[in-house]
């Protein structure tokens, strides 16, 4: 996904516990090291409760790379997932990897979901670094984010 943020700013959203807390999440607790410990929470829905995941962070190079293995993954769903960040001119390339999904029957629809998942937060991401804007609560496709660089705050987009 190209951003238009330079490498070192897009390392620090995805690990600082007051970037994701501006862009992501509700709270957020970091310590930005190799073996640091990382705690997300997202606001509870009708659905989840609970929404809250908790890992550490196991290959950090700032402003190329971040990656976490998460604890007590969901069953078949891997557990590390890698932030990379390339520069190129203009700003960064960044692409989540999020490897290891097993070939289980459930496969499609798990990585379906994750896809889905991870497509929404680097719109999010995106959109926080381009335009300053942020959309916790509402779902952000890639598809939609040219028509909500230009939105004013409070609009909405016609679905």
């Amino acid at each position: 996904m190209p951003v238009r943020a330079r490498p070192e700013r897009v390392w620090r959203c995805v690990t600082s516990a007051r970037e994701l807390c501006s862009w992501w999440t509700e709270r957020a607790e970091t310590d930005a090291r190799n073996g640091g410990r990382l705690r997300l929470v997202w606001p509870a829905t009708a659905d989840e409760p609970q929404r809250e995941a908790r890992g550490a962070f196991v290959d950090l190079d700032p402003g190329r790379k971040a990656a976490v293995l998460w604890a007590a993954p969901a069953r078949g769903v891997p557990p590390l997932v890698t932030f990379f960040i390339e520069p190129r001119r203009g700003g960064s390339t960044v692409t989540v990897l999020h490897a290891g999904f097993s070939t289980a029957e459930n496969f499609d629809s798990r990585f379906e979901t994750w896809r889905g998942l991870w497509e929404d937060c680097l719109a999010k991401l995106t959109l926080y670094l381009e335009a300053g804007r942020t959309m916790k609560s509402e779902a952000v496709r890639l598809a939609d984010l040219d028509k909500l660089r230009r939105l004013r705050p409070g609009m909405a987009i016609a679905r």
